[in-house]
């Protein structure tokens, strides 16, 4: 009898010793974990911005917080959301208690990529780089990693779901992402994912449904080769719009045959970005580098799957071939062009002005200021429904349109009540069309345009529509501008960008 007991009781602790073993994937989780330690890095930001309403006024200095990962012994990857309108940026690595010093080397908004470079003699040991892989495998599972503020390395877990094309948290452009579903944590500010140990993105989005969109490892690799060879100049933008093709009638108007089932129709053709010099609207683009595009403008890619057309330009390096296959009255023809792209700066609406000051004039106490989405998203959600019809249609229909006629669209935004604008004070979100005769087709323009018709007693500006012209006494400006700028708390009447 005690000879079974001491059998069952030697069973018994080796089958609690064996059950206390880690298993093989909790051993490779450690692995990794350990690993990390050495390549992800806590970033403390702050930021600030400007006041679209009131141009001339700093926001309030904001802290926030990123993940970042080495991808150079002193060079850190983070999302260009986590660095927009930086004050300034401080670096802390695992087992290290003192904050270092950091700086940005380049951001690419429309990519969502920054690097940040690390003070190399305030850093106790080089970092390791992580090497991030293009596996794609649909499915995986995925674990990901971030450091805290009190030096602690976390991790979570989910799998990816998808890659899809759609616009990233900075910018007006459509890039190739990755979706992780059923995350165990939300995520955005820069995460490390990885499958089987390997990184295959970092997190700049997530939401409720524990879904998170992450900058693939393809977009991360060609970045990082760009600004390695020193010619950064970013990746394609598109230089038009289409729509679904799906009507036969429609099809039939276009006298294309009943044969002919793929293809995408071009609903307006920009004045910047790839493919703005040989589209035309009407056209119907039925591949793009030998990539059929179906009605919806999709393709179906080697690897992703089924893809919007957008991928094969943005995808590709500025300066690279795209060769168009469309049809255009009545026949197929094949066109090429060279991948361009262009800033936010350049669009007749700006999508974004990170990093820099609104430009504005004040005179008189009007306030004319350029027009940009951010100025139309001061108006919180549902802005489009809230700001005046002009501008809205402005922004909708022009935004991609610059000319050299006109490449700012400027506004009077609103009027600070003062004795010299007496009877205007009513005026608001309306478009100048001439300062003293002289068409306006930048903000500078108005600062010329003030020295026009010296011999006048008047500054005139004329609105589009039918707005009130307004007249403004000269010889009232000076002493009027000093009451605004001391009354309304306004260092500088102006920020003009000549």
């Amino acid at each position: 009898m005690k000879k079974h007991i001491v059998f069952i009781s030697v069973m018994f602790g080796a089958v609690i010793a064996l059950c206390s073993q880690p298993t093989m994937a909790e051993r490779r989780q450690a692995d990794v974990t350990e690993a990390m330690r050495q390549s992800i890095v806590y970033l403390e930001t702050s930021f600030y911005g400007y006041e679209q309403s009131q141009p001339w006024r700093h926001k309030k200095l904001t802290e926030n917080w990123a993940c970042g990962c080495a991808v150079g012994e002193y060079e850190v990857l983070t999302t260009a959301w986590s660095v927009a309108n930086l004050a300034y940026v401080k670096a802390l690595r695992y087992g290290q208690n003192e904050f270092v010093n950091a700086k940005i080397k380049v951001v690419d908004y429309e990519s969502n990529l920054c690097l940040i470079e690390l003070d190399p003699n305030a850093v106790s040991e080089p970092l390791k780089p992580l090497v991030f892989t293009e596996d794609y495998r649909k499915g995986a599972e995925v674990d990901f990693y971030w450091l805290s503020s009190d030096n602690r390395l976390y991790n979570g877990r989910g799998y990816l779901d998808r890659a899809i094309v759609r616009k990233t948290n900075t910018s007006y452009e459509q890039r190739l992402h990755y979706l992780a579903a059923n995350t165990s944590h939300r995520t955005g500010a820069g995460q490390v994912y990885c499958v089987d140990s390997e990184p295959i993105g970092i997190a700049f989005w997530s939401n409720d449904r524990k879904e998170a969109s992450l900058v693939p490892a393809e977009t991360i690799n060609r970045f990082l080769a760009a600004v390695a060879r020193g010619d950064y100049e970013g990746f394609g933008s598109v230089g038009f719009t289409t729509s679904a093709l799906l009507d036969p009638s429609m099809r039939s108007f276009l006298k294309m045959p009943a044969s002919l089932k793929v293809g995408t129709y071009v609903t307006d053709v920009y004045n910047l970005g790839t493919g703005s010099d040989v589209i035309k609207q009407a056209d119907v683009i039925l591949a793009i580098n030998g990539n059929a595009l179906n009605s919806y403008g999709q393709f179906i890619h080697s690897k992703y799957e089924l893809l919007d057309f957008h991928n094969l330009i943005t995808s590709k390096t500025v300066g690279e071939k795209v060769l168009f296959e469309l049809w255009r009255d009545g026949e197929k023809i094949q066109v090429r062009s060279e991948v361009k792209n262009f800033k936010a700066s350049e669009m007749l609406v700006p999508y974004h002005e990170y990093d820099k000051q609104p430009e504005y004039i004040i005179t008189g106490g009007f306030i004319l200021q350029k027009l940009t989405r951010g100025y139309l998203a001061e108006w919180g959600e549902d802005w489009a429904g809230k700001v005046s019809p002009q501008l809205y249609h402005q922004y909708r229909e022009f935004s991609f349109k610059p000319t050299p006629e006109r490449s700012d669209i400027v506004i009077l935004s609103y009027v600070l009540p003062a004795n010299i604008n007496l009877g205007y004070s009513n005026l608001g979100q309306i478009v100048v069309k001439k300062y003293n005769g002289m068409t306006i087709r930048s903000i500078a323009d108005i600062l010329t345009a003030q020295k026009l018709n010296p011999e006048s007693r008047y500054d005139v500006i004329e609105f589009e529509l039918d707005n009130p012209v307004v007249v403004i006494p000269r010889e009232q400006l000076p002493a009027a501008d000093m009451f605004i700028r001391r009354n309304y708390g306004i260092q500088k009447l102006l920020n003009v960008n000549l």
